[in-house]
This record gives C-alpha cells, sequence and structure tokens, in this order.
C-alpha cells in the first residue's frame, strides 16, 4: 500500500532540525525531499517559500508535505500565502507535533483553513485549536508514528485524495 503514496505522489517534508526517528523512517521508505526551515531570519523564510515554490512547481505529480515541528507552521504559512497555483498541485498534508508557539512572528500567516486535506498527529493533547484553525483531522496519539503507522496515515491521506478526485470527477461528469 506505501507504494500508492511514492507513485502517485512527490513527498516534501518540512523539519526544524533532525526529524524524530519515525518521521525520518518515512522520509527514507517514501524517498521525500527534506527542506531544512533554516534560521529565523526574513531572508532564510523567504528562502524557504521560493524552494516550497520550485519543488511543487517542478513536481510531475501532486505533492503531499510531510511537516514536523515548526514544519507544520512553515507549512501552513507557505499554503496560506502562496499563489494558487502552486498550493493547487498539494493534495495533503500531514503535521506531525506542531509547534504551539503562536506568539511567534517566523511563519504568521492569516488564520484560515489551509486549502488542501490534512491531517495532525498531537502526541501532546494540547494541538485542538490550531488544528481547527488548519482545517485538520486531529489523530489523538502518537501510535501512528510507531511501527510504520506514519506510513499507514499516508496511504489513508492519498487515497482519501483519490476518492475525492474520483467523486468530483463523477460530479462533474453528471453536469454534462
Amino acid at each position: 500500500m506505501v507504494a500508492v503514496a511514492n507513485t502517485r505522489y512527490s513527498v516534501l517534508a518540512l523539519s526544524d532540525g533532525t526529524p524524530p526517528p519515525a518521521l525520518q523512517d518515512a522520509i527514507e521508505r517514501l524517498r521525500a525531499t527534506l527542506l531544512p526551515l533554516g534560521r529565523e531570519t526574513p531572508a532564510d523564510c523567504n528562502m524557504l517559500g521560493a524552494r516550497i515554490d520550485r519543488f511543487v512547481g517542478d513536481a510531475d505529480r501532486q505533492v503531499i508535505l510531510l511537516a514536523h515541528g515548526a514544519g507544520c507552521r512553515a507549512a501552513a504559512w507557505w499554503a496560506r500565502l502562496s499563489p494558487s497555483h502552486y498550493v493547487q498541485r498539494v493534495a495533503g498534508a500531514i503535521l506531525v507535533d506542531p509547534e504551539l508557539d503562536a506568539g511567534s512572528t517566523r511563519f504568521a500567516s492569516p488564520a484560515t483553513l489551509l486549502p488542501f486535506r490534512s491531517m495532525t498527529l498531537d502526541r501532546t493533547g494540547r494541538i485542538e485549536a490550531l488544528a481547527r484553525e488548519w482545517g485538520s483531522e486531529v489523530m489523538p496519539d502518537d501510535s501512528a508514528t510507531r511501527g510504520g503507522g506514519l506510513l499507514r496515515l499516508i496511504d489513508r491521506l492519498s487515497g482519501a485524495v483519490v476518492a475525492h478526485d474520483v467523486r468530483t470527477a463523477e460530479k462533474l461528469a453528471g453536469m454534462r
């Protein structure tokens, strides 16, 4: 089942520092591209945005964002502020243990729903409000980050995206 995510999607991982072992394993098994966030300067944030734009623009298939910690806020910042022709190429996002510090201006963005499906993994039990702001489905414990669970979650996300695309195509076909 993991091959579905590998062949149908390009995966971009965003992490501030070394990803935790389960995430690193998923990055390696999916042959994802890992983008470090850089320092907390406006120039580094702009460079990160340009790198995400380039990855998404150059991808030969839809993209899944896989983010950890401050990378979750970076993914939301990018999605909310980027032109729609980039964001439309993103099938969804898996957001693992998002940074809770809303006071940080590093990735400040308007409080709007993300323009794609997302799932947020929360081992702290404290991110409900943030997930609601993003319009993200909350996965309440760390079971998805153990024993290949993260890979199964990515398959679940990609399967849901495919099902949504099929339903949309069927509706459009019925409108003729």
